[in-house]
């Protein structure tokens, strides 16, 4: 073997110890980077997940009626709206007043403290409620007719809507221009005509009818179509035996559970 073998050998040795080097360090260098991208990658997942779980954690924004700003809305911050009420008109609600989904308040309306009016009620037209009240779901009240001639209309004067405090107007009950002093009860899906006025703590029963301008005395129950007397003198545990349950004492209950709830809803509880 010639002297220039012997150093082609070791050149092409060296040459190729070289190259072993020069992979092992791309290898090496590759192998960092790629430690890199996965601890970074699982840095932004981790985090990705810690603001996902405090978004879940955040306490929800309160979901607010878009109607209560309009003009001609006069709404107690502490009444509770469900954001899917529609409001139109002139209304007032008062304070710690609960309005529950689908209820359509139209026209000229005022409702007074610590009352409830429940799902999908309808009230429309001029009238008043008053406190401690309770208007169930389906419920449909509208103010009744004006004076005569107008419209065909035989009423003397305009009908008046007013409902007074702790009354209770149960679920799908109708009525038109009816007047219902303190105390007073309409049934499940009873009628109430034209220019009905049920007295003080009188109840109207479950199913029964009123021609227009039945007067239901105080204190009585009426029932049947059209309704008539079948007694006197009711006394609250009397109107708890027929409903199942105290219509004063489960509004005046209620009505203090609307003010308990709404106070610690603006002091930030749940």
């Amino acid at each position: 073997m010639t002297s220039a073998g012997i150093s082609g050998d070791r050149y092409f040795g060296v040459r190729y110890r070289q190259q072993q080097k020069e992979q092992i360090m791309n290898r090496t260098t590759w192998l960092v980077l790629g430690v890199v991208v996965v601890a970074v990658i699982c840095g932004l997942l981790s985090c990705s997940g810690r603001d996902q779980k405090s978004a879940a954690n955040a306490p929800a924004a309160p979901r607010v009626n878009p109607d209560i700003s309009k003009p001609g809305m006069n709404i107690d911050p502490t009444a509770n709206i469900h954001p899917s009420v529609i409001l139109d008109g002139k209304v007032a609600v008062g304070a710690y007043t609960n309005v529950g989904a689908g209820t359509i308040l139209t026209g000229n309306i005022s409702i007074g403290h610590h009352t409830i009016i429940a799902c999908n009620a309808t009230l429309r037209g001029r009238i008043t409620v008053g406190n401690y009240t309770h208007i169930y779901d389906n419920v449909n009240i509208e103010g009744g007719r004006p004076a005569k001639p107008t419209g065909g209309s035989l009423a003397e004067v305009a009908d008046q809507a007013i409902i007074g405090d702790h009354c209770w107007i149960n679920h799908g009950a109708i009525m038109h221009g009816t007047q219902i002093a303190d105390g007073g009860a309409v049934g499940i899906n009873s009628a109430c005509d034209y220019n009905t006025r049920i007295g003080k703590n009188a109840v109207l029963a479950d199913g029964s009818a009123t021609r227009v301008g039945m007067v239901i005395c105080d204190g009585c129950f009426f029932e049947g179509v059209p309704a008539v007397m079948k007694k006197k003198g009711l006394t609250e545990e009397d109107r708890a035996n027929y409903f199942g349950v105290s219509p004063l004492a489960w509004t005046t209950y209620a009505g203090d559970r609307q003010e308990a709830s709404a106070k610690k809803r603006m002091a930030g509880g749940k």
